[in-house]
């Protein structure tokens, strides 16, 4: 035999060899991962401190099936991941759930809380909703501090209708302004009319309809920054954002 042929040979057999410890290997830890059981459950909540609608507990008793079906000392092969993440993510506060189990017994459980941003406030019914308009129901548990849009319909299609689209748009980027967010406190809709209500203001700010927004926001910036600070936070009883160009102030009875 020749010399290269011998060490083909050698090669070959190293690496049968290896491959047949690794399938040992798998078959030892295939073996024990299905007669582990569930010791431990390792829950992260992503941004938790930010929001409060669920903590560790909460997670545990969705889990659990609210204790009609408890996890912990159940045999891994009788525990399937895929329903379990379906079952956390049933919760209207939470946005993802991912489960994953480890060799050692523990359960690792990591979960993303839905993110609120406007609170709307109808005649009958009171909900959040997120940066995509998700509805999101109220919590005993925890009252976030969000800006308040009080409105004669809660019939909002933020997907599919252009007009609830646009009204969207403006609050996301009200929200998401480190200005107007701290500086709006509540945002009252009445058909296509918008009425604004500032922290350091008793002013009312009509700003009409929302179509070209961003105009009208540039008027409110003018306002903020230059008119309210030079004649006073409240001078004016009422001012108009609604004309072309003009911003009206209408002076506070004395």
């Amino acid at each position: 035999m020749k010399v290269f042929d011998k060490i083909k040979l050698r090669r070959e057999i190293r690496w049968t060899a290896m491959a047949l410890l690794l399938i040992a290997t798998l078959s030892i830890s295939a073996s024990k991962y299905q007669n582990q059981h569930c010791k431990s459950l390792q829950i992260s909540i992503e941004d938790e401190g930010k929001t409060y609608f669920l903590d560790k507990q909460d997670i545990q008793a969705l889990l659990d099936s609210n204790s009609r079906d408890f996890i912990l000392n159940t045999n891994y092969a009788l525990l399937h991941t895929k329903k379990l993440e379906r079952r956390v993510k049933n919760s209207p506060y939470v946005e993802d759930c991912q489960i994953s189990k480890n060799l050692d017994g523990s359960l690792d459980v990591k979960v993303a809380l839905v993110k609120p941003s406007i609170r709307i406030l109808g005649a009958k019914e009171s909900f959040y909703i997120d940066a995509t308009g998700k509805k999101i129901p109220l919590s005993k548990k925890y009252t976030i501090n969000a800006i308040i849009l009080t409105t004669d319909s809660i019939n909002f299609d933020f997907k599919s209708n252009i007009d609830d689209k646009k009204l969207l748009d403006l609050l996301n980027f009200i929200v998401n302004s480190d200005i107007w967010n701290t500086n709006i406190v509540q945002i009252n809709k009445n058909k296509k009319n918008l009425k604004f209500y500032l922290q350091l203001s008793n002013t009312e700010i009509d700003f009409g309809s929302w179509e070209n927004w961003e105009e009208k926001m540039q008027k409110m910036e003018i306002l903020c920054k230059f008119i309210f600070p030079k004649k006073g936070w409240n001078t004016y009883q009422k001012v108009s954002l609604k004309y072309h160009q003009q911003i009206v102030c209408e002076y506070a009875k004395r």
